[in-house]
């Protein structure tokens, strides 16, 4: 009796194991930042960008673009946006557009309308200088284009830090650093922070080469229909005064947009030809 009383017992036990929910771990860093990468932010969007370059002295520039945007899931073209721009007023009527390659090494394709020319212009390295406006224009941006386009997470190795609570919620703590060096990613590492529901990228702090924190990137989110898209972000470095600020509004999501529009014919007509 008592042995068939221990076997009773261990059979017991192992019925009551078996029956018990397993305990789920939660997602490593590489499926966070996979998640965080992957937000469904739309097929594409047409809205309105507004930046403000806060300088140290209290002086403000500000540049204001109507945005097409489409994103692609397969082929050699990950993303293709127009930009139109619309103040200040002297700028009305120029456009810029690029297509942006699904392969990082490669280099993006971009092409600049410019009225008085009445000529689209496709910018090459040996011809910078038709570039020349548009870096005049974010000369003093604190954001730039490897700032404002998401990093694909398949570039970089991931770790989870910990979590941190951020306006009320608790975030991921995510560092990545780059698998491989490149000379258009200037970053040793960053640090992200992620919303545990959502996924959604709230705070990225940049480091450079040296591994100094050189910047810090706030974003704040809005919902449009089922897809997340940028409401603010807000660019700061903590060994200068100023900041870059960019809000979108008027967001359009899934316009159905087509691929001829992305086209020299586009950037002539203007921001009216997307009605």
């Amino acid at each position: 009796m008592a042995v068939n009383g221990k076997l009773t017992a261990v059979a017991l036990a192992l019925a009551v194991a078996l029956a018990a929910p397993a305990v789920c771990a939660g997602p490593t860093a590489a499926e966070i930042a996979t998640n965080a990468f992957q937000v469904n932010g739309g097929d594409d969007t047409i809205s309105r960008l507004t930046f403000a370059f806060q300088q140290p002295d209290g002086s403000e520039r500000r540049l204001i673009y109507t945005m097409a945007w489409k994103h692609y899931v397969t082929g050699p073209v990950s993303d293709k946006a127009i930009f139109f721009n619309e103040f200040p007023p002297d700028d009305s009527g120029k456009s810029y557009m690029i297509w942006l390659s699904a392969d990082r090494s490669r280099q993006d394709d971009e092409w600049m309308y410019l009225p008085e020319l009445r000529m689209v212009r496709k910018i090459t390295h040996d011809q910078s200088h038709l570039h020349k406006d548009q870096e005049d224009d974010f000369a003093h941006s604190l954001l730039t284009q490897v700032n404002l386009v998401p990093r694909n997470s398949d570039l970089d190795c991931h770790r989870l830090l910990g979590e941190e609570p951020v306006n009320g919620h608790a975030d991921y703590v995510i560092e990545s650093v780059p698998k491989e060096p490149s000379s258009g990613y200037p970053y040793q590492k960053t640090r992200r922070w992620i919303t545990k529901d959502n996924f959604l990228t709230e705070r990225i702090d940049y480091y450079n080469e040296q591994g100094v924190f050189k910047l810090s990137q706030k974003i704040t989110w809005q919902r449009v229909g089922d897809a997340w898209v940028w409401e603010q972000v807000v660019g700061s470095r903590p060994d200068a005064g100023g900041r870059t600020v960019l809000d979108v509004s008027g967001v359009k999501v899934n316009n159905h947009l087509a691929d001829e529009l992305f086209s020299a014919r586009t950037m002539r007509l203007g921001k009216d030809s997307l009605e």
